[in-house]
């Protein structure tokens, strides 16, 4: 009897990984192609979801029939609270340090990958499920290896499109720049861009959801808002962002101070540019200088330097303003 058991467990564990690893591999392609990162814990989340979530699934039903026939359900309601709370407690704070993120990778790996899983389990050769775990891994390996190895990009400066204006994105030797001269915060939406588009694109081009250094020139409400859902599902490393004076309003101040908890939670150094020049380095060749101007930006009753961002990248000079500032106007006319 406890011999058929631990048969029986042994297969279907075999099985689930089996799955597991035919999913990570037709979904690799898409979730690459998308911009979107792979969950490390993914597995084992799928292991200890489904029965919760049946669990789950169960206890709702029974409290809505139980409503409908106007049956007392409190227990139901605690219990429900119970398996809610529970599985929150389970997951972990920090989930982007467990995401995988992969650089955009060309049409014909998205069509052999699926192509190569698909061969594996249908060929007869491969008879039986160890077999095909130790092929599926072999090729989830060999796909891994080869967008963080062989795929990896090279330096490069990119423009992303922001209400209106653009995202500076600078990548050299694995090390990502993100300049916002203060576009982001121009909409009330900015969050969902954020999520949607800005992370995708970064971890698309970069292959990776690490940004090395975010540098903000005009904060806002907005703004704010915005690089506390950055700084949850990606890891931010420095956060640039300039130094005011005067006050702003309760609203703006509020999401300033949800953003600087999100930020050092995740470890992100928070540096304030003020009167001083400050330089970063991005590789022995490449530096990115932040240079505070005479010309004061304001906000609600706050006021604080305009900046410049110069930088000599790739044998081209890149120079950066305030979208607020006098000479980032002279320049579009320009």
């Amino acid at each position: 009897m406890k011999k058929r058991l631990i048969d029986k467990a042994t297969n279907w564990f075999l099985r689930f990984v089996q799955v597991q690893l035919l999913v990570s591999l037709v979904s690799l392609p898409i979730l690459a192609n998308w911009g979107f990162p792979i969950s490390l814990l993914s597995p084992i989340g799928n292991i200890l979801f489904t029965p919760i979530f049946t669990l789950f699934l169960l206890i709702s039903s029974m409290i809505f029939f139980s409503e409908l026939l106007c049956i007392p359900n409190g227990w139901l309601v605690y219990l429900l609270e119970q398996v809610t709370s529970g599985w929150l407690a389970i997951i972990p704070s920090c989930s982007n340090t467990v995401l995988i993120g992969f650089p955009k990778p060309p049409i014909l790996f998205s069509i052999l990958v699926p192509a190569a899983t698909f061969a594996i389990i249908v060929s007869k050769k491969i008879d039986s499920c160890k077999k095909s775990i130790f092929f599926l891994f072999l090729l989830l390996i060999a796909s891994f290896a080869y967008l963080k190895i062989i795929n990896k990009p090279n330096k490069f400066v990119k423009q992303i499109p922001c209400n209106g204006g653009q995202i500076t994105l600078l990548y050299q030797k694995g090390k990502s720049v993100v300049i916002d001269p203060g576009v982001i915060g121009k909409k009330a939406s900015s969050e969902t861009w954020i999520e949607y588009t800005l992370a995708p694109e970064i971890t698309q081009a970069c292959g990776s959801t690490t940004i090395d250094h975010l540098i903000l020139l005009q904060p806002n409400s907005s703004l704010f808002e915005a690089i506390k859902k950055l700084c949850e599902i990606m890891h931010v490393k420095n956060l640039y962002i300039p130094y005011w004076q005067g006050e702003m309003k309760k609203n703006a101040l509020r999401n300033y101070y949800a953003m600087k908890i999100a930020a050092t939670s995740n470890n992100t150094k928070i540096k304030r540019i003020s009167q001083k020049k400050e330089k970063i380095i991005i590789s022995q060749n490449t530096n990115l200088s932040l240079s505070p101007l005479k010309e004061k930006i304001s906000y609600h009753q706050a006021k604080f330097p305009a900046i410049c961002i110069t930088c000599m990248f790739d044998n081209q000079e890149i120079t950066i303003y305030s979208t607020k500032s006098k000479k980032s106007f002279t320049r579009e006319k320009k």
